[in-house]
């Protein structure tokens, strides 16, 4: 690659801003947000940032057995930050000490009634490193089985859709599909050497429905 520009001579973005120090601004489940003074290494001066001390958070591409249909296990809820439903993949928080695979398979059982023996790790992203520190994990659930009822939060309303692949990649063809980190997860099973030979399973399974 060709670097074309930089902000200043001998600038290094690898280089750490000298902290100031923090203050907390709130707190919650879901974050606490924080302001943080910071001097720049390559000016001298000093700037406020907001960050968002966050969980790391995990989501699940989850599909049935090929006998059963290959079908992708899909959510469907209302998201209060759009005033919208939206249909996404399984997904959620990271308890407290829980690693993410822990959490990607509760979360399976929870929000589906569905279990897997048959897991893949998909690697994970940065949601927004502007201003969140934590990470999303991003899992691969194959030959999922139903097991029991739904185990949902009290706050958490929501559907359970088994979809054939052919209308999945329809929505996200059309942009009905727009949460960006479920987004993200298809990016990464895209780019995962098991997919040629899984969507050819799951292409033939939609073909004989």
């Amino acid at each position: 690659m060709r670097l074309l520009a930089q902000h200043s001579a001998g600038f290094d973005p690898s280089t750490p801003w000298i902290d100031l120090g923090s203050t907390l601004r709130g707190a919650s489940r879901l974050f606490d947000q924080i302001a943080t003074q910071r001097r720049s290494p390559h000016t001298d001066r000093a700037h406020e940032f907001t960050r968002l001390l966050c969980p790391e958070w995990v989501n699940v591409i989850a599909f049935t057995a090929a006998e059963e249909g290959g079908e992708l296990l899909v959510v469907e809820q209302f998201r209060h930050g759009i005033d919208a439903p939206t249909f996404e993949i399984v997904g959620g928080i990271c308890d407290p000490g829980e690693e993410p695979f822990r959490s990607a398979s509760r979360e399976l059982r929870e929000e589906t009634g569905h279990v897997s023996e048959n897991w893949v790790s998909l690697g994970s992203c940065t949601p927004n490193p502007a201003v969140q520190n934590n990470r999303c994990h991003f899992f691969l659930a194959l030959d999922c089985r139903s097991t029991g009822p739904l185990e949902l939060d009290p706050s958490e309303e929501l559907r359970v859709w088994a979809m054939p692949w052919k209308e999945w990649r329809e929505l996200l063809k059309t942009g009905e599909i727009h949460h960006a980190l479920v987004l993200a997860a298809f990016l990464r099973l895209y780019t995962w050497e098991g997919w040629d030979e899984l969507k050819s399973v799951l292409e033939g399974a939609s073909l004989h429905r």
